[in-house]
C-alpha cells in the first residue's frame, strides 16, 4: 500500500457505508475536500461528522499511523488544524501537540476496492464508448450538471447569508475574502474575514495603512521577527488598533498559510493586500455587482494596481523585480465563479428578482472555459466546452456521477447501457 493508492481510495470514496474510528465513534464523510498538492495536510476543505457533530478541515493521508511522527507533523503547526487522521495501519495513537488524540480511521477496514483494483484517474468508466455517444445526450447532461452545480452555490451561499442575518454586504465580504485565497489559502482568508467584519474595516478606508493593518495582523504575518520598516510600521498600527478595537490574541498564525509552489502573484501577502484595496476602492461592492451589466466593467474594479511597496516586493523583507500587481484574468474568472456569480443567483432567488440570475447564467457563458484536471479529461475525450458553464458542468458531472459510478443514472451511461 502506498499514500497515492490511499489517497485515491478516500477522494473517490470506495468505502463501506458504516464507518467508525479506532476509538469507536461513528463517522460520516460529508466531503473528502481537495487534494491539497502543496505544502501542509493532503486534503483541505474536508467535512466530516463525528458522532453528531460536523467538523471542517484538513485530512492527513498515512500509510501507518506513526509516519505522522517519522515526517514530524508532531512540530509544524500547520497541521494543527487536521480533523481526521486517515492511516492504513494504526500502529500508534497519535495526538494533537496539547495532548488530545487526533480522530484517526483506518481505511484498510473499510475499504470497497482492493489496492490493485484502483483504476487511473484520467480514465471514464465509459471511455471506450463516450466518444460514440450522441452529441444531444450530452449536451442533456451539461445543462443537468449546470443546473445542479448552481444550485448547490446557490445553498451554501444563502446559508452564508442567513447566517449574517441577510447583511448582503457583509456576507458578500466573507464570500469574497474566500476566493481571494484561491483552492490554497481559501480556509485561512474565511476564518480572517469571519474575524474582522467589513464594518470595522471600511472605518479605515481613508487609511490604507490602517486596513492593511488590520488584516495583515489578524492574519499572523506581522509576527516577530521584523523584517523590515514597512513590517514594522504595519505591526505598530497593528499593535494601536488591536488596543483600540480589543482584539484577542488567538486569530490566525504565519503557519496556517501555505506559500510553497506558490507563484508570486498568488503569494498571501499580495492577495491580501490586493483584497484590502478593492474594499477600501468599493465600499458598496453588492450595489455595484447589482447595477453593472458587463463583465469587462466589473473587471475594472478588480484591476486596480498596487502601488508602492508591493510594486517591488512579494512579502516581507524583500524586494523583488518589478511585477504585475494587477489581478490576472484566470484569478478573476475564479471569483466571478465562486463568488459573484453564486451572489447573483442567491440575491435574485431571495429578493425574487430574476433579472439577475439571468445575468449570472450570461457572465458563465461569457468567461472562457477553465482549464483544470477535470475539464481535461473530458476534453480527452472530443467533448467541447464552449465556455466556464460547461467546465462547471463537467465539474459537478465527474465528482458526483464519475467518481462515484452512478452511470444508471447519467444520460451519457443510460444511452450506452440500452440496447438500440
Amino acid at each position: 500500500m502506498n499514500e497515492l493508492t490511499m489517497a485515491l481510495i478516500w477522494k473517490n470514496r470506495w468505502l463501506q457505508k458504516d464507518l467508525f474510528l479506532t476509538t469507536g465513534e461513528a463517522i460520516q464523510i460529508l466531503s473528502p475536500g481537495i487534494e491539497n498538492k502543496h505544502a501542509g495536510a493532503d486534503f483541505q476543505h474536508a467535512r466530516i461528522r463525528i458522532d453528531a457533530l460536523e467538523w471542517i478541515g484538513a485530512v492527513e493521508l498515512h500509510v501507518k499511523s506513526s509516519d505522522w511522527l517519522l515526517h514530524q507533523h508532531d512540530n509544524d503547526e500547520s497541521y494543527e488544524n487536521v480533523i481526521l487522521h486517515v492511516v492504513w495501519e494504526d500502529d500508534l495513537a497519535i495526538h494533537y501537540q496539547a495532548g488530545k488524540t487526533i480522530p484517526t480511521l483506518c481505511l484498510a477496514d473499510y475499504a470497497n476496492v482492493s489496492p490493485a483494483g484502483a483504476i487511473e484517474e484520467n480514465t471514464l468508466a465509459c471511455h471506450a464508448f463516450f466518444k460514440d455517444v450522441h452529441p444531444s445526450e450530452k449536451e442533456k447532461m451539461l445543462q443537468q450538471m449546470l443546473q445542479l452545480r448552481m444550485e448547490q452555490k446557490y445553498i451554501d451561499m444563502r446559508q452564508l447569508v442567513s447566517e449574517k442575518n441577510f447583511d448582503w454586504e457583509e456576507a458578500f465580504y466573507i464570500s469574497l475574502a474566500k476566493s481571494f485565497g484561491f483552492s490554497l489559502n481559501a480556509e485561512p482568508m474565511l476564518r480572517l474575514a469571519h474575524c474582522l467584519p467589513l464594518k470595522l474595516i471600511l472605518l479605515y478606508r481613508d487609511r490604507p495603512l490602517g486596513i492593511e493593518a488590520a488584516l495583515f495582523g489578524i492574519a499572523g504575518l506581522l509576527e516577530e521577527p521584523i523584517l523590515d520598516d514597512y513590517q514594522f510600521e504595519l505591526r505598530r498600527e497593528y499593535i494601536h488598533l488591536k488596543k483600540k478595537h480589543a482584539w484577542e490574541e488567538s486569530h490566525l498564525k504565519k503557519s496556517d498559510w501555505k506559500m510553497l509552489r506558490l507563484r508570486p502573484a498568488n503569494f498571501p501577502h499580495i492577495r491580501l493586500a490586493q483584497f484590502a484595496e478593492i474594499i477600501r476602492a468599493n465600499c458598496a461592492l453588492i450595489s455595484l455587482l447589482l447595477e453593472m451589466q458587463e463583465l469587462k466593467t466589473i473587471r475594472q474594479l478588480f484591476e486596480i494596481p498596487l502601488e508602492g511597496y508591493w510594486g517591488n516586493h512579494t512579502h516581507f523583507g524583500k524586494i523583488s523585480a518589478p511585477h504585475h500587481t494587477q489581478m490576472g484574468a484566470q484569478a478573476f474568472q475564479s471569483i466571478c465563479i465562486n463568488t459573484l456569480i453564486p451572489m447573483l443567483i442567491c440575491f435574485s432567488r431571495e429578493r425574487n428578482q430574476p433579472q439577475y440570475e439571468a445575468k449570472a447564467y450570461r457572465w458563465l457563458q461569457e468567461l472562457k472555459s477553465e482549464n483544470n484536471q477535470i475539464t481535461r479529461i473530458f476534453s480527452a475525450y472530443d467533448l467541447t466546452l464552449r465556455n466556464a458553464g460547461d467546465s462547471q458542468a463537467c465539474i459537478h458531472w465527474y465528482r458526483n456521477y464519475c467518481q462515484p459510478k452512478k452511470c444508471l443514472k447519467c444520460a451519457v451511461g443510460q444511452a450506452i447501457l440500452t440496447p438500440t
